[in-house]
């Protein structure tokens, strides 16, 4: 508990995380009510669409600033998860810290329960201003101020931390593997803006990449907040790493049942002979 608490402590102190969480809100204030209010605007009145308003509205707040997670805010999650775990390389403090831990495991496992903290509030700051701003739209235009179900807004700040954990566990990893934060940052921003785009862009004409893109984790973050639809007829459904494990784990099941069903028969066989 008092790493965990040091932890946190440090990354309180730490300019980075704030920055990065002001660099959050600005792209989630930007990118998903700004830029599509003004483009909105610059239209003809008789050619503006409903839809596009209804989006901008207090009642698809959860739906919309979602949207911005499995894209850039995982790429800002990764690197804090980079700082966070690749600075005590950096500073040359790890050997200090470990001297005072009981063990690595438990000075890994006090920064990454750090990372879930703050990363919660990276979420629920976000939602915050998404709230604020869809708030502002609406009485601008004069429409009825409706926020969605409360379950709705529970999952979806649900989906948005379970998809920061895990771009900022990768971060960390990273970091832990090439001892530092520099080439950390700079392997998941190339993985996050160049590989994943790539492959997943050549995955709808080959087919080995389509299965490899299944993995990623921003294929399976658009897979949590907005699964994908059904391939065509005679396609294979796109499982994504999550659905492929629940099949793994259905598979072993049914292995161990029949496993146990052959046994059975062939214990009882040489005593009927």
């Amino acid at each position: 508990m008092n790493s965990f608490r040091a932890e946190l402590l440090l990354m309180r102190k730490r300019a980075a995380t704030w920055i990065l969480l002001a660099v959050a809100l600005f792209q989630s204030l930007l990118f998903t009510y700004v830029l599509p209010y003004s483009s909105y605007l610059s239209g003809p009145v008789a050619g503006r669409s409903a839809a596009d308003l209804r989006a901008l509205l207090p009642e698809s707040v959860a739906s919309s600033v979602i949207g911005g997670f499995p894209f850039y805010f995982g790429t800002l999650a990764l690197i804090l998860g980079a700082l966070v775990f690749g600075s005590e390389y950096g500073w040359g403090t790890l050997k200090t810290s470990l001297m005072q831990q009981p063990s690595r495991l438990r000075l890994f496992l006090a920064k990454a329960a750090a990372i879930v903290v703050v990363l919660a509030l990276f979420v629920v700051s976000i939602f915050m201003v998404g709230a604020i701003a869809s708030y502002v739209v609406a009485v601008r235009e004069g429409a009825a101020v409706t926020w969605p179900p409360v379950w709705d807004i529970v999952r979806a700040l649900g989906a948005g931390w379970l998809i920061l954990t895990l771009w900022g566990l990768f971060g960390g990893l990273l970091a832990i593997l090439s001892r530092g934060t520099a080439l950390a940052i700079g392997l998941g921003i190339v993985y996050g803006l160049v590989v994943e785009g790539l492959i997943t862009g050549f995955g709808s004409s080959i087919r080995v990449l389509q299965d490899v893109a299944e993995a990623f984790l921003r294929t399976n973050g658009y897979s949590l907040i907005a699964p994908p639809p059904p391939r065509p007829r005679g396609g294979r459904r796109p499982w994504g790493l999550l659905r492929s494990i629940r099949r793994c784990l259905a598979s072993a099941v049914d292995h161990h049942h029949l496993r146990d069903r052959i046994r059975g028969h062939l214990g009882h066989d040489p005593s009927a002979a």
